[in-house]
C-alpha cells in the first residue's frame, strides 16, 4: 500500500498586521514559526516535493507538500527565500483577479516563483465560494484563472484549490472537462498515491499551532488528528445549517480564532 504523506495549507506569513500583504489573525503564521517548521521538516528527514512528484513517490519516502492559497506578497518576500535555502519546492495557488494588487504578487513576481522551481497553480479567479454559483459562473471561475496563468507563465496548470474550501460535484466535473488534472479541498487528512486526484486533502497550518501540534499533524499523531477532525466536522456542520454567507458572519464575530 502506498504510504500517506501531508499536503500543508499556508496562506501568508505575518509578525504583525503592520507588514505588507494580508494579515489573518487565524491564518498568518509568524517567520520564526515558518522556519522552525521547514527546519522541523528537514531534520525529521521529510522531502518537500510538488503534488506531480509526490505521484511517483517511492512509498518508503517521507514527503510533505507545501502549499499556499491565495498569492499573498509574503510568498514571494518571505515565503520563497526561505524555501529556497533549504532546496524545498512548494504549491502556490494564485486568486488571479488579485494579481498586483496591494497585498499580492505580481505576473513578474509569480514568473520569478515559477524559475526558482515553485509549482504555481488556481486558486480561482475572484476567491468567491464556488458552491453559491450556478455552473456557468463556476466554469468562468475555472476557465479564466487557469487561462491567466497559462498566459503570465506560458504552461499548462494542472491544479486548483478550492477558494475557502467550498466546492461540490459540479466543480469537480468542470475541473476535468477544463483540463484540470487536480483539485485540493480543505478537508482535513492524508493523501496516498492511491487518492482521488479531484479530493487531496490538506492540513491548515494556523498561528495558534505549536511547533510540536505540528510535528503530531505531520507525523499522522492519531489523536491530534482526531481533535481537529471533531473540529472540523462542528464548523462544517454550522456552514451546512447557515449556509456560506451567514457562517462567514458568525465566525467573525463569536468564533475569530475559527
Amino acid at each position: 500500500m502506498a504510504s500517506q504523506y501531508p499536503v500543508l495549507m499556508y496562506h501568508g506569513i505575518h509578525n504583525s498586521e503592520d507588514e505588507a500583504g494580508h494579515f489573518d489573525p487565524v491564518y498568518s503564521v509568524t517567520h520564526q514559526q515558518f522556519a522552525e517548521q521547514l527546519d522541523w521538516l528537514q531534520d525529521n528527514g521529510y522531502k518537500a516535493c510538488t503534488l506531480d512528484q509526490a505521484s511517483s513517490a517511492a512509498n518508503d519516502e517521507k514527503i510533505v507538500v507545501i502549499t499556499f492559497d491565495d498569492g499573498d506578497i509574503t510568498n514571494f518576500t518571505t515565503a520563497m527565500p526561505q524555501l529556497t535555502e533549504r532546496s524545498m519546492p512548494a504549491e502556490f495557488y494564485i486568486t488571479t483577479d488579485w494579481i498586483g494588487n496591494e497585498f499580492s504578487m505580481s505576473a513578474d513576481q509569480l514568473r520569478k516563483l515559477d524559475e526558482a522551481g515553485m509549482a504555481i497553480d488556481s486558486h480561482g479567479k475572484t476567491h468567491l465560494y464556488l458552491s453559491d454559483m450556478d455552473e456557468n459562473e463556476q466554469r468562468q471561475e475555472l476557465e479564466i484563472s487557469k487561462q491567466t496563468l497559462e498566459d503570465i507563465l506560458g504552461k499548462p496548470i494542472n491544479t486548483i484549490a478550492l477558494p475557502g474550501g467550498r466546492g461540490d460535484h459540479r466543480t469537480r466535473k468542470l475541473a476535468r472537462e477544463l483540463g484540470y488534472k487536480r483539485l485540493c479541498t480543505s478537508v482535513l487528512g492524508y493523501n496516498d498515491q492511491n487518492a482521488d486526484p479531484y479530493e487531496l486533502k490538506r492540513i491548515a497550518i494556523t498561528r495558534q499551532m505549536s511547533l510540536d501540534a505540528f510535528a503530531s499533524l505531520v507525523s499522522a499523531d492519531g489523536k491530534v488528528m482526531r481533535k481537529m477532525r471533531m473540529r472540523q466536522f462542528i464548523l462544517t456542520s454550522m456552514k451546512t445549517v447557515l449556509g456560506n454567507r451567514l457562517y462567514e458572519v458568525v465566525r467573525e464575530k463569536f468564533l475569530p480564532g475559527s
